[in-house]
């Protein structure tokens, strides 16, 4: 397995489930800029075993951090909506 930062699947995984309900645009500039800001405001957490992925998707489901990454998220989504990228 190469160096992974699980942090990075983990966000995807939840802006997509967070982007099926919400209004806004969803191209991919405004989507790479979202995932981009709420990363920034994430802990990176780099593994190179199936055991370290196993284990951060385990911790990424502890109540907290799960309400800190739908934050960080909410956040990157706002900001978007209010300055997109494009046209």
């Amino acid at each position: 397995m190469a160096l992974v930062n699980m942090m990075e699947l983990v966000v995807k995984q939840r802006l997509d489930e967070i982007l099926e309900t919400t209004d806004c645009c969803k191209c991919e500039t405004c989507y790479l800029d979202m995932l981009a800001i709420a990363l920034n405001y994430c802990k990176p957490r780099y593994v190179n075993t199936l055991q370290g992925e196993l284990m951060v998707k385990i911790d990424s489901t502890e109540r907290q951090k799960s309400i800190d990454l739908d934050i960080a998220l909410l956040k990157a989504i706002e900001i978007v909506k209010q300055h997109p990228h494009h046209e």
